[in-house]
């Protein structure tokens, strides 16, 4: 049997949104992978292909004007480029990062550390109090499989904060 070359490569853009004049989020760092002829192992047959990023491969920062106390949620959503549709894409937060600036030692993040699949609707992500840095997150692409045509595929993640 012939062994098909195949490349797929993922580019992930990240979108920060201000949702208020004092509340923001800062998206530092994108992800894109490619997969190559060495992933398949056996010619002729699929393979059920997951990759992941680092656990740090895009950090989040929550700036806000304010130095006292304020609570948001962070929601994510994605936005297609050019994705294949047997593509998923999960994401979860594998950190708290740290305060930023003075007065924010009680600051805190929480929920969002277990996978979750991110589709084309706004869902929510994690919440937290105080201003935070360097949110570390970490991101999944799932079914990736010989039988899907061999290209380019984008998408566009957008996060959004809002002050509670």
């Amino acid at each position: 049997m012939l062994l098909k070359k195949y490349f797929c490569c993922l580019f992930l853009c990240w979108v920060g949104h201000l949702c208020s004049g004092q509340i923001g989020i800062d998206i530092v760092g994108t992800w894109s992978y490619s997969v190559s002829e060495t992933d398949i192992t056996e010619a002729g047959s699929d393979f059920s292909g997951t990759y992941t990023s680092a656990a740090n491969q895009i950090l989040v920062n929550i700036p806000h004007s304010n130095n006292g106390n304020f609570n948001y949620d962070v929601h994510i959503q994605k936005q297609d480029i050019d994705w294949h549709t047997d593509l998923d894409l999960y994401v979860r937060r594998t950190g708290s990062g740290n305060g930023a600036g003075n007065g924010n030692g009680n600051g805190f993040v929480q929920l969002g550390t277990n996978y979750q699949l991110v589709t084309s609707t706004n869902q929510f992500f994690f919440k937290g109090r105080k201003k935070r840095q360097d949110i570390p997150i970490q991101y999944e692409i799932r079914n990736v499989s010989v039988l899907m045509p061999a290209k380019s595929y984008e998408t566009t993640i957008i996060y959004t904060v809002t002050e509670l």
